[in-house]
């Protein structure tokens, strides 16, 4: 009977621990977002850097791939920054027309008052109408991660 709740014990602790250890992923901070508009999509990471005073480098790092599945349909991948008067405004990371991938990457300043800036993914019939932001999806990074 002592050998049985022996092995039972160890049996039982050895699922908590191999659920403990599936757990933790989940955890940590999802660094990764996916966007959706129109014949488009854009996925791939968001990223807090950290920085030394000696090699400064700017808090927020976007990296992914920009995907067009529309022959007569055009995307860009947009960053947002702090435009005149406290303004937000967007910067393109990179466009496509047609079908096919390309990737993209930025690094970025924090916007005013500390807020982690945005990326949309945006389309339309040219690159100059899909960067006028008419039909978009805006990936918000959460507060803390």
């Amino acid at each position: 009977m002592n050998s049985f709740a022996s092995r039972a014990l160890v049996i039982v602790a050895g699922a908590g621990t191999a659920v403990a250890l599936a757990a933790a992923p989940a955890l940590a901070a999802d660094n990764t977002f996916t966007l959706a508009a129109g014949k488009a999509s854009a996925y791939g990471t968001y990223d807090r850097m950290m920085s030394i005073p000696e090699r400064p480098v700017p808090p927020v790092a976007v990296n992914g791939t920009l995907a067009v599945n529309g022959r007569n349909r055009c995307a860009v991948v947009q960053i947002a920054y702090n435009g005149p008067a406290d303004g937000i405004a967007w910067r393109t990371l990179n466009s496509l027309c047609g079908r096919g991938k390309t990737n993209f990457a930025a690094r970025s300043e924090f916007l005013w008052g500390g807020g982690r800036p945005e990326v949309r993914l945006c389309t339309g019939n040219t690159v100059a109408r899909a960067e006028q932001g008419r039909d978009c999806d805006v990936f918000t990074p959460a507060a803390d991660f």
